[in-house]
């Protein structure tokens, strides 16, 4: 879980999960497909448990702590009434589908911005088919302490300096200096696992 301010792009060890199981050689990423949709109607915390699991026959990338983050916040406080399993589901079929008919590997992407919208955006690319799982910020915020956030994300900020980046003592290169602030540049970071709630 990385620190949010009111807005967010990342992928967190969730998402990289994902990535890793429909990304690779065009072989692998199929298999996966095929396996993904003959299970997709399972809840999806229980899909989460499988991933945790060595010898479930899905890769064991998760850990416990992550699929009681997912169960305890992702399914159950953070969005209330915003039909979040329905919504990733069907995503997530429609977008495993898509790749499926054009043999192109998934990449996710959680994009969390302040608007009170719960969804999945699929865009097929030349290379490959982008998901954004679209939310609102989380019913209260998930601030993580900073130095909890050890693992870098495959994504970097470009942005006018805020209040944000000095909340979670970010590393960042000034790009543009002056201005009433600078435009700066920074690696996004996560904290990789959850622990045991």
């Amino acid at each position: 879980m990385p620190s949010m301010p009111g807005y967010f792009v990342g992928k967190g060890y969730q998402f990289l999960m994902l990535d890793e199981q429909f990304g690779g050689d065009e072989a692998n990423f199929m298999r996966a497909y095929d396996a993904a949709l003959s299970r997709i109607d399972q809840p999806l915390s229980e899909l989460a448990e499988d991933h945790a699991k060595s010898g479930s026959g899905v890769s064991d990338e998760l850990k416990q702590g992550d699929v009681k983050h997912f169960e305890r916040h992702w399914l159950g406080d953070w969005w209330p009434g915003k039909r979040v399993e329905e919504v990733l589901r069907a995503g997530y079929r429609e977008a495993i589908t898509q790749a499926q008919k054009a043999k192109k590997p998934i990449e996710s992407l959680w994009v969390c911005a302040n608007e009170n919208k719960f969804q999945v955006y699929i865009c097929e690319g030349e290379r490959q088919i982008t998901v954004l799982v679209f939310t609102p910020p989380p019913k209260e915020r998930a601030h993580e302490p900073v130095d909890t956030l050890t693992e870098d994300e495959p994504i970097v900020v470009v942005k006018e300096h805020d209040k944000d980046d000095d909340d979670v003592k970010a590393k960042f290169d000034v790009l543009v200096p002056g201005g009433k602030e600078p435009i700066i540049a920074h690696r996004l970071k996560y904290r990789p696992d959850q622990p045991d709630e």
